[in-house]
């Protein structure tokens, strides 16, 4: 099956200027290079059924994109925002883990529809 780059163009452009408006969430985590990653994360760990402890976050951002600061800031602010989840580790009280909230999951799963069949 042969992909039509000219509509997957299309749809590009029309979620572009869409889902900004549509989805709060995903409007936040688009926003630079490092949110998109630090989202992609949680959410992989997330549908992978695993604990996304920021620890590992920080392990697959790739060091010339961003400090640990920055990625704890924007963390941070995700939380504040009620995007994530902060959860101390079970195991280890002084780690945290990441999870997306039901808003998050909502409206990642609702985004993700326009790319059905690519």
């Amino acid at each position: 099956m042969r992909m039509n780059y000219l509509k997957f163009l299309q749809i590009l452009k029309k979620d572009l200027d869409q889902s900004n408006s549509d989805f709060k969430t995903v409007k936040f985590f688009r926003k630079d290079i490092v949110s998109v990653w630090i989202w992609f994360c949680v959410l992989e760990q997330y549908y992978n059924n695993n604990n996304n402890n920021i620890e590992n976050i920080f392990s697959e951002i790739p060091k010339e994109y961003a400090s640990r600061p920055t990625i704890f800031k924007i963390i941070d602010d995700a939380v504040s925002k009620k995007y994530f989840e902060k959860i101390v580790d079970k195991n280890d009280k002084r780690k945290y883990n990441l999870f997306p909230t039901s808003q998050t999951l909502k409206e990642f799963e609702e985004w993700a529809k326009v790319f059905k069949g690519f």
